[in-house]
């Protein structure tokens, strides 16, 4: 069972807040709910809340239209708005629902015509589908609506459908993995390097991936201070192994 942290339950917290004030204006002014429209709801939403959407080292021009996974999957799996609310669901999040339905037919044992499946329901395959593929699925383990095991999955099933792709898809778990890395430094579990370092090289062989794909210190240092906001005093002192690192989050002072 994995812990639940502080950094997790504000995100959930503001995504909700979020998806209240969605739902308001959904229900008065429909004709104002648009893709566009709650990209920049949570835009604003975050920036407020000092919170960084799910994402590597660099900002893309598109990632809070990609954020949109995290507000679609804990309205879908954690609020059950889907049920309530079908048309602003087909209307916002088409790419979304898309993504997850690739999602469930990657994790069935229907292995016949896989590839063609794929496109038939996403259309043209190419680094972006990959990766937006890829976030649905961590999104969903990061929110715990599903079990880790389901990304390594998801990514050989891609490799196997589109070999073409590989590379994409070992960019992306490499990103997975400094996330995770990152996400245990925040909760805790990860107090020093050699930790961190044994718990690398777990994730990587669970995950059937190449060492040289193991991302750096540097990587993972980047995405603990910048998206987990953990101070970067406390990201050095595990990537320098010093005692002081043992700091869980509760005792950090921002």
């Amino acid at each position: 069972m994995r812990k639940i942290n502080d950094n997790l339950e504000k995100r959930k917290s503001v995504l909700m807040d979020l998806w209240s004030d969605i739902v308001s204006l959904w229900e008065n002014t429909p004709y104002k709910v648009d893709r566009d429209s709650i990209v920049d709801m949570l835009k604003l939403k975050y920036k407020k809340e000092n919170i960084e959407p799910i994402r590597g080292a660099s900002e893309p021009r598109d990632l809070f239209d990609k954020e949109l996974t995290s507000l679609y999957v804990l309205g879908k799996y954690g609020m059950g708005l889907e049920v309530q609310y079908p048309d602003l669901f087909d209307k916002v999040f088409k790419v979304e629902v898309k993504m997850d339905e690739l999602n469930d037919l990657l994790l069935s044992d229907d292995r016949d015509g896989l590839r063609e499946k794929i496109k038939i329901i996403g259309g043209r395959v190419d680094g972006n589908t990959i990766a937006r593929i890829l976030r649905m699925g961590l999104t969903k383990i990061y929110f715990g609506f599903l079990d880790e095991g389901a990304i390594k999955k998801l990514s050989s099933r891609l490799k196997e459908a589109f070999p073409e792709n590989s590379r994409d898809v070992d960019k992306y778990m490499r990103f997975y993995i400094a996330f995770m890395i990152a996400e245990q430094i925040d909760n805790g579990k990860i107090r020093n390097k050699t930790t961190m370092d044994a718990f690398k090289v777990a994730l990587a062989l669970q995950l059937n991936m190449n060492k040289r794909l193991i991302p750096n210190d540097k990587y993972i240092a980047k995405i603990a201070n910048e998206v987990f906001k953990i101070p970067t005093r406390v990201v050095k002192q595990v990537l320098l192994g010093t005692k002081a690192a043992g700091l869980r989050r509760g005792n950090k002072k921002r």
